[in-house]
């Protein structure tokens, strides 16, 4: 077999059970971190009868299967979410390593400038390193997915130390990384025009920088460029998801989005930059519809966890982005532009929930105010 086949096969397994380490690591995460207790102490354990679970039993997917998802101990049986966490994250591992340094569909140029290095089986580090940052941000916009699904809250501790990752990762890889020096100085002057379809930047961490042009105290490559761009992006995460809640909870007369979801996109935007979280928002959509009808019909309440379907928006924004992003380039590199759209959705959607206010009446969730007793006053 060729040398680099045998390189890639190496490479693709070990990203596979990588992921699946963080997938067990992630599940406990997801326990624990809503209740606030530590990830560290006591190690794993069974909730039923408090004995520590031994490391044999607790390797990723063989662990549950030898177990046949029961407590040696007890015999209380484990959730099958844990063997099905590990796997997915597994999956998603690899699926990332697939579409970021195999195939390249971001654009970044990895065969390009890397050719011989990937052809012999290698991978350079540049490449490992953004690939941890998409990483690092699966795994944690899956935990949070989790917590927001099993408790409908996002933990604090989650988001603001995801977002504290995300500008370390946006200082080391800042726009046209990995392009460096007079490469990404002659790779900026390149660009050229405001029409879409010449906006062709070379592709980083960020997809796009944070402003064109570029200011000259941030110049491409610097790391305060990149710091910069993902404190745009966390900024812009955040403020999006603020300014729906409080518009639409203006016009309905209830909240709508939860403070974790505007958290969550701040903590990702602290990874893409600016441009790619806004599109994530809307993008959200279509996936919240259909994860809302199924969640209705599953568990028959309208309070649906946003927070998977804002995951689900930012990667697909993410790796979209070839796509999607020349088709909104009118819209992001005119700033007027932006500011009249918004304030538009704005009072769209102020409208459309004050109307949704007036036809649908009260909240069905919302429990009804006691009826005091005939004839005497209320207590």
């Amino acid at each position: 077999m060729n040398i680099a086949v045998i390189g890639w096969v190496i490479w693709c397994v070990g990203v596979f059970v990588l992921g699946l380490s963080a997938g067990s690591f992630l599940q406990v995460a997801a326990v624990r971190l809503p209740y606030e207790k530590s990830l560290l102490w006591p190690g794993s354990h069974c909730m039923s009868c408090l004995k520590a679970i031994a490391w044999h039993d607790n390797i990723p997917i063989l662990g549950w299967l030898l177990l046949k998802g029961k407590c040696r101990t007890c015999q209380a049986r484990f959730s099958i979410r844990y063997l099905l966490v590990e796997i997915f994250a597994g999956l998603g591992f690899l699926a990332l390593f697939g579409l970021e340094v195999v195939w390249d569909v971001r654009g970044v140029g990895w065969w390009q400038q890397y050719g011989w290095t990937l052809n012999s089986g290698l991978v350079p580090w540049q490449a490992w390193l953004v690939w941890a940052a998409e990483a690092t941000l699966f795994s944690l916009l899956l935990v949070a997915s989790i917590c927001d699904l099993e408790h409908q809250e996002i933990p604090l501790s989650i988001t603001l130390t995801g977002c504290l990752i995300g500008l370390v990762f946006s200082t080391l890889c800042p726009w046209p990384f990995p392009l460096e020096g007079a490469e990404a100085v002659a790779a900026a002057g390149r660009v050229t025009g405001r029409v879409p379809e010449e906006l062709r930047f070379p592709v980083s961490l960020h997809p796009w920088p944070v402003h064109w042009p570029l200011p000259a105290w941030l110049p491409p490559g610097a790391w305060w460029t990149g710091l910069v761009g993902g404190l745009a992006g966390a900024f812009a995460g955040n403020l999006v998801c603020r300014v729906i809640r409080f518009v639409y909870g203006l016009g309905r007369g209830r909240e709508s989005l939860g403070l974790g979801d505007g958290d969550l996109l701040l903590m990702a935007g602290a990874f893409v930059g600016w441009q790619p979280i806004l599109s994530s928002f809307f993008v959200s959509l279509a996936p919240g519809i259909v994860m809302g009808v199924g969640y209705m019909l599953v568990r028959g309440s309208q309070a649906l966890p946003f927070g998977p379907s804002l995951a689900m928006g930012v990667l697909i924004s993410w790796f979209a982005w070839p796509w999607l992003g020349p088709k909104v380039a009118w819209l992001f590199m005119d700033p007027l532009t932006l500011l009249l759209m918004g304030l538009a959705g704005a009072g769209g959607l102020l409208v459309l929930s004050f109307v949704l206010r007036l036809v649908s009446g009260p909240d069905p969730d919302e429990p009804a105010a006691p009826v005091p007793p005939e004839g005497g006053p209320t207590a």
